[in-house]
């Protein structure tokens, strides 16, 4: 990404929130080096691998857990090592606080981003947390690094914080002045959920003569990967990644893990409005590939005993930050199914990198 300065006013330049750092807070760079100023915003991606039926539609965050309460900004040199480590943390919001930087000009920066860090393991987050200035950046932890949990359990519970990452190349380019402060470099970047979420809604039709709340208590989704990469990995965006901006983008191929299992998921039913109407969700699980064509994901809905199965439409992958909405309708022994594949909203998270001075 090749950024112009962008001329800002003073008032533009302070901090909102107050940051909390436990990087290096100083790189020893000139007082006249470059501002680069990022602003941030969670992507709004999903799955068109196979085609669509359905129209685009965007979703915001259904709940806490699903905004940013915390955000690590890990900054590496064109030589590879790091620039700054630090980390702020925020009430829970679609924006994070302006956060400045000083910072080398003419090269390349790699800008690694980790939302809510506490939901990340401890032995791959302890590694990127303690990065030291000047040190080399762990690319190969960076390339391997992975989410799993044990099999048939959710990636994450209800209760947990989603970790939102993602990487970006910023070029930086000359000091360029405007009076006695050099003019900020400006950036739109974004980072990702990393899960997919599932959800389903069964209604049982009126037409269903003798049914009984007691026929029915699982549903079987075929199938879900059990692990996935930390970071997206060859993960191809449209519109492009780069340049980086707050459009909407879509996912047209991953890559998850060589060893990944896709295996069924049973869910239990939790009663809805009443004796006809069942749910259950939100499901964060691992973004999953199934060979990305139509029809490669089914259902199966044990009924008094009978299994019933559905194939579901419009459903070729599970990439993250995508919410995969199944509504079901039960009509004695047949299975109508609607699928609704819903990226979350490109929100904007605002922080700022240019100057840090003491």
């Amino acid at each position: 990404m090749k950024l112009k300065p962008t001329i800002l006013c003073v008032g533009m330049m302070s901090v909102a929130l107050a940051g909390c750092g436990d990087g290096a807070p100083s790189n020893g760079v000139e007082e006249h080096a470059p501002m680069a100023y990022m602003s941030l915003s969670v992507s709004t991606v999903e799955s068109v691998a196979g085609g669509r039926v359905d129209g685009y539609t965007f979703e915001a965050a259904e709940s806490s857990n699903e905004m940013i309460h915390t955000m690590r900004f890990v900054i590496v040199d064109g030589d590879g090592n790091v620039e700054h480590n630090v980390s702020i943390s925020q009430i829970p919001d679609f924006k994070t606080s302006p956060k400045r930087f000083r910072v080398k000009p003419h090269e390349t920066k790699a800008v690694y981003l980790f939302g809510n860090e506490t939901s990340i393991p401890e032995e791959i987050m302890t590694v990127f947390k303690n990065l030291k200035q000047g040190e080399a950046f762990p690319v190969a932890l960076y390339e391997t690094a992975e989410l799993g949990d044990e099999s048939g359990n959710p990636l994450f519970p209800n209760d947990r914080l989603i970790p939102m990452t993602e990487v970006h190349s910023v070029e930086i380019g000359a000091p360029v002045y405007n009076g006695p402060e050099p003019v900020p470099y400006q950036a739109e970047l974004f980072v990702t959920r990393a899960t997919a979420k599932l959800s389903f809604n069964l209604t049982v039709s009126e037409s269903y003569l003798g049914f009984n709340p007691s026929m029915i208590s699982t549903i079987t989704f075929n199938k879900v990967g059990n692990k996935e990469y930390l970071f997206p990995k060859n993960t191809q965006y449209l519109p492009p990644k780069n340049p980086s901006s707050f459009d909407a983008r879509t996912v047209t191929s991953f890559s998850v893990p060589v060893d990944a299992v896709n295996e069924p998921y049973v869910v239990t039913w939790i009663k809805g409005g009443d004796d006809r109407s069942y749910l259950s969700g939100p499901i964060y699980i691992p973004e999953t590939d199934n060979g990305f064509s139509i029809n490669s994901y089914s259902i199966v809905l044990p009924v008094g005993g009978i299994d019933l199965e559905a194939t579901l439409p419009n459903l070729p992958s599970l990439p993250r930050n995508t919410h995969a909405k199944v509504d079901i309708t039960l009509s004695g022994g047949r299975l109508s199914v609607e699928v609704a594949v819903v990226p979350y909203t490109g929100v904007y998270l605002n922080p700022e990198f240019g100057i840090d001075r003491d």
